[in-house]
Formats: C-alpha cells, sequence, structure tokens
C-alpha cells in the first residue's frame, strides 16, 4: 500500500487506543450467523458450485516449485489438481486425472518429477500435461496417432505477487486477476513476497467446517485470552483497522509500540514495522505479514465437516541467506507454530458446541465485523444477491 494508506491507517488505530475502542460495525446490533452455515451439507454442495469451482483461488507460492518438476497436489472439492513448473519456467494447473481411465496420477502432495506415469497403466504424462507414453500402444491406435488430444486437461491458472491462483472448473475468471483482488492484490505486490523463500509446509486435515479457521483469524478479541503467553503481550488487546475490496479483507492488527509513533514524524511511519497484516484473498487464503516473515494457510472443505489446510511459512531471502539473522526467523517461526495450535484448539472446540446444538446460531460483535463481512460475502455468492459494498 501506498504511505499515505499507510498513515491514515496508524493515525486510525492510534486514535482507537486513544478512545479505548476499535473499528466498529455501523449498526447497532450484533450479527448472527445461523450454526446450519457450518454444518447443512446443501449449504456446502452451493458453496462448492457457486464458489470454489467459479473463482480463482490462490493454492501455492512460487518459492514451493524451485526448478523444473516441481509440484503440488491439492483438491477443491471433487476436483484433483496438480500444479507443476515445467521446463519452460511456466507454472501450469490440471486436473489431476489420467487420460485413460480416471486413475488420480498423483497422490504424493508435494515433490519432483521429470514425468507423471499413472501408477494403473503407466500412461506417462510430461511436466506440460501432453501424455508422452502409451504401453503397447498398438492397442491404442487413436490414441497412438494423435496423442495431443489426450494430454491432461489444463486449468486457467495465473501467477501474481507470488502466489498461483487456478480456476477450478477450467473456464477463465469472470474478471482479470489484477481486477478481481483489487487493494489485497496490490498490497500483496508491494510487499515484495514474490521473492520469500517457503519454510516449514505442512497439511493437516481437521474435523471442522471450512469456514471456522477463518472466524479465528479475522478477529483479535480473543488474543488476550487464547494467546495470553504467546502474542498478547506484543499486540493492543482488542484494537484492529478492517478493510474490505469485494469480498476480500485486510485487517490491520497493531503491536503496542505503534503508540510511539505519536512522537515520530508520519514521514518514517511503516505500518508492517508497527503491526500485523491479515489478508484474506478469498475465498480460501489467509495470509499474516510479519516485518520479513509471513505466515500463510490455504484452506479446502473435505465435506461439510472436514477441512484440509496447508500451511507454509515464508521468510524474506535476505534473512533466510543470513547467518547472522537465522536465530531471529527461528524463534519467530516456532511462536507462529505455537499460535497456530493455540488457535485449532478453539476451532476444534467450537465445531464440537456447533455439533452439540446448544445454539441456533453464532453471534459476532460489532467489533467482530471482518467475520461478519467474510460470511456475508459467502452469503451473497450462493444467493446470488448483489454482494456487500467494499469499505476503504
Amino acid at each position: 500500500m501506498d504511505h499515505a494508506t499507510e498513515v491514515r491507517i496508524i493515525n486510525e488505530l492510534l486514535e482507537f487506543e486513544e478512545q479505548r475502542t476499535t473499528d466498529m460495525a455501523g449498526q447497532d446490533r450484533e450479527h448472527h450467523n445461523p450454526v446450519a452455515a457450518y454444518t447443512d451439507p446443501e449449504r456446502l454442495d452451493a458453496e462448492l458450485d457457486r464458489i470454489w469451482y467459479r473463482r480463482p483461488m490462490a493454492v501455492a507460492h512460487i518459492a514451493e516449485f524451485p526448478s523444473a518438476g516441481s509440484f503440488k497436489t491439492l483438491e477443491v472439492g471433487k476436483v484433483p489438481i496438480l500444479v507443476v513448473r515445467g521446463k519452460d519456467d511456466r507454472i501450469r494447473a490440471f486436473v489431476n486425472v489420467c487420460r485413460h481411465r480416471g486413475t488420480v496420477l498423483v497422490e504424493d502432495e508435494c515433490g519432483k518429477a521429470n514425468a507423471f506415469a499413472c501408477p494403473y497403466h503407466a500412461w506417462t504424462f510430461g511436466q506440460d500435461g501432453a501424455l508422452r507414453h502409451v504401453p503397447d500402444d498398438f492397442g491404442f491406435p487413436g490414441v497412438a496417432a494423435d496423442k495431443s488430444e489426450f494430454g491432461l486437461r489444463e486449468l486457467w491458472s495465473q501467477v501474481h505477487a507470488g502466489f498461483v491462483y487456478v480456476q477450478a472448473d477450467g473456464n477463465a475468471p469472470e474478471h482479470e486477476l489484477v481486477d478481481w483482488l483489487d487493494e489485497v492484490g496490490s498490497d500483496l505486490q508491494g510487499l515484495g513476497l514474490d521473492d520469500y523463500v517457503a519454510l516449514a509446509p505442512s497439511t493437516v486435515r481437521h474435523p471442522v467446517n471450512w469456514k471456522l479457521p477463518f472466524d479465528i483469524f479475522l478477529e483479535n478479541y480473543h488474543t488476550k485470552f487464547t494467546h495470553r503467553s504467546t502474542i498478547y503481550p506484543v499486540f493492543l488487546s482488542n484494537v484492529a483497522k478492517f478493510d474490505a475490496f469485494g469480498p476480500h479483507i485486510r485487517c490491520v492488527l497493531p503491536r503496542r509500540e505503534i503508540t510511539e509513533l505519536r512522537h515520530i514524524d508520519e514521514s518514517k511511519w511503516d505500518l508492517v514495522e508497527q503491526s500485523t497484516l491479515l489478508y484474506v484473498v478469498w475465498p480460501n487464503t489467509m495470509i499474516a505479514v510479519l516485518p520479513e516473515h509471513a505466515a500463510v494457510w490455504h484452506v479446502y472443505p473435505d465435506g461439510v465437516g472436514h477441512t484440509r489446510m496447508n500451511f507454509y511459512a515464508l521468510v524474506a531471502r535476505r534473512l533466510y541467506e543470513s547467518e547472522s539473522e537465522k536465530e531471529t526467523w527461528e524463534k519467530s517461526l516456532k511462536v507462529v507454530q505455537k499460535v497456530k495450535r493455540e488457535d485449532a484448539e478453539r476451532f476444534l472446540s467450537i465445531q464440537r458446541g456447533l455439533d452439540s446444538g446448544a445454539n441456533p446460531a453464532l453471534t459476532f460483535g460489532r467489533y467482530e465485523k471482518a467475520i461478519a463481512w467474510f460470511h456475508q460475502s459467502i452469503e451473497a455468492a450462493i444467493t446470488e444477491a448483489p454482494a456487500p459494498s467494499s469499505t476503504h
């Protein structure tokens, strides 16, 4: 973001701190989200059909594909996807299904391969998705005559600000990616994350609805209680600035030392140095940006009550290549991992509460408006109602 925007946000945060308040929803009431939004299988079907298959979503970072043949697999609803860097240095996405008999082609979550041989009959595909070899191809004269008709089905994909975007239905997005991402895309571009190094990758399947990790992520009301010994001492309690750009979200959580900026010339103010920036690249990606670090989660529904969360940390190349800085970023990663575990305890507990039938709805306070916005954007998409207006 430009410096004028940084100064505006910092001034708002300083005013919140002085007034002992935070960014609040305009209406003088809470937002209530029905429990069925998390537990109804038909609701999930609608989300998959109208959101997950029809929107470009961030699925990886280019640092996960350091050389030709580097690949990653994932599933968006019923669509298994293979993302791979080719010999021409281009990153492509394919439906991860053999064109012979429909076997899932690559089972490993990530790795490196010169080519991909189907485990069923060894039909082999190149890094560019082209069919390269069919054993005993005399039995398939039509295939042998024109292998170009039997390459892997390629999906629309594009790289922006270091992140790889894919649309699962095979169509191109309705809007140019840069327009779809709006100011969130500009922010990520300006942060220079495309030159960061990816570390500590993991994929975990949690028995929770896919929206619960976002509910945890999008407020710091819980920080004082859930993260008392980890990050609460670092941040102002329950103070945040929220902006939305279409369905995408930016939340700024100020560190306690931001108050010292009152005595420093505005030309020297740096928002990233004095806060953590939380981004939701809708519908599936959460990015927490710290000074020269970032934590990234790609979230995918795996049934109404299960979610796969793909995590990795990003570290500025300068830090990663500096032996003297190694202890600093390793310590930061340990804190991130502990906070992840603390948050997981909460959303696992919430899912048990949802399943108990104790509440007909969840209640979001006026300073939990980023969560309300997230759910309102989902509701608008699945009902094809007008989306909420951007706020910034």
